[in-house]
């Protein structure tokens, strides 16, 4: 596997000092965050509700850490926030390209989670940053693990170690953005706080949050397995076929528009791609039954399931807390 660095995170010390530690990635997060700035268009595309959204749906321990994060890097506080804002904030321009393909498959008595990060690249940059962050209370076990980049809070893939293991894929439905708080810092949430693999879908189910998504959430028991199907304020869950479950970036039972005429959505390109992967990633993984990490990176390599902005690559186990990432090539 890939050496990934890492960096502990203690939840014990006040948020604004937890990620003192990314000076040591400073050059490599100051390159990143001026990237996605001018990705989203900059600043002042979203000056005139940036603050009062933080205010009223970030929490504000997380408004403290990306402080400490934008003194650590020595930035503006507000482009922090906005970068960590990206997916959703990505939901109310409607573009950019983002993809991911993932499944869930049974392997000695226990999920294994496998899963591509389809991203916009930063020119390379996001693959060589990625960090693995281990966020523990004092010198204790880690109680999530997430896999990102300096700069980065939320949660886009993660693992508790004895609980669970969740990721996100992109999904773009007609249902209008919400007010609501943002999936990236919900997910991280749901990993300090969700004490069981139900009690993790039933809070990414039923909690509003600001834009679309397909949730794979995997627990550590045979056929502990889902995809919660969101849109802003809908759900739908669900489970594994076979002992095994698969995702990419359509919605399989919970229709994208809330209305009953024809979706724009589903023409859209993410869409176009998303049966090809699906496809392939299942016959592949039903062909290589029994699984392992290894072979579960193998399809996620496979020239059919891998996509020319995959950024990241990577598979979890929820009961050994593990976290094997291979950074593609």
């Amino acid at each position: 596997m890939t050496h990934i660095p890492e960096l502990n995170v203690d939840l014990d010390r006040p948020p604004d000092q937890r990620w003192d530690g990314l000076s040591t990635w400073r050059r490599e997060a100051r390159e990143l965050l001026r990237f996605y700035l001018r990705d989203l268009g900059g600043l002042d595309a979203f000056s005139s509700f940036l603050a009062s959204y933080r205010d009223d749906f970030v929490d504000p321990e997380y408004v403290a850490e990306m402080r400490g994060v934008a003194r650590a890097l020595d930035v503006r506080e507000d482009e922090v926030l906005l970068v960590n804002l990206y997916y959703d904030a990505l939901k109310v321009l409607l573009a950019g390209p983002m993809g991911c393909t993932a499944f869930g498959i049974d392997a000695d008595g226990t999920p294994l989670h496998a899963r591509n990060l389809d991203w916009t690249h930063a020119d390379g940059r996001l693959a060589k940053s990625t960090l693995i962050v281990n966020f523990r209370r004092g010198n204790g076990a880690p109680l999530y693990r997430t896999v990102g980049w300096p700069g980065f809070v939320g949660c886009l893939s993660g693992v508790a170690p004895g609980r669970f293991a969740v990721t996100l894929n992109a999904v773009l439905s007609d249902d209008p953005p919400e007010l609501a708080p943002p999936i990236s810092l919900l997910l991280r949430r749901v990993l300090e706080k969700a004490e069981t693999f139900d009690a993790a879908v039933a809070t990414l189910r039923d909690t509003a949050v600001a834009s679309d998504s397909l949730l794979l959430v995997t627990g550590t028991r045979a056929g502990e397995m889902a995809v919660i199907e969101r849109a802003p304020t809908r759900a739908a869950v669900r489970g594994p076929e076979d002992g095994a479950i698969f995702v990419a970036n359509d919605y399989r039972a919970l229709p994208s528009s809330s209305s009953s005429s024809s979706s724009a959505a589903a023409t859209t390109e993410l869409a176009a791609t998303s049966t090809g992967r699906y496809a392939h990633a299942e016959r592949l993984v039903r062909a290589m039954v029994p699984m392992d990490p290894e072979s579960c990176l193998a399809v996620l390599c496979d020239g059919n399931v891998k996509m020319g902005i995959t950024v990241q690559q990577m598979v979890f186990s929820a009961a050994r807390g593990s976290v094997d990432v291979v950074l593609p090539m």
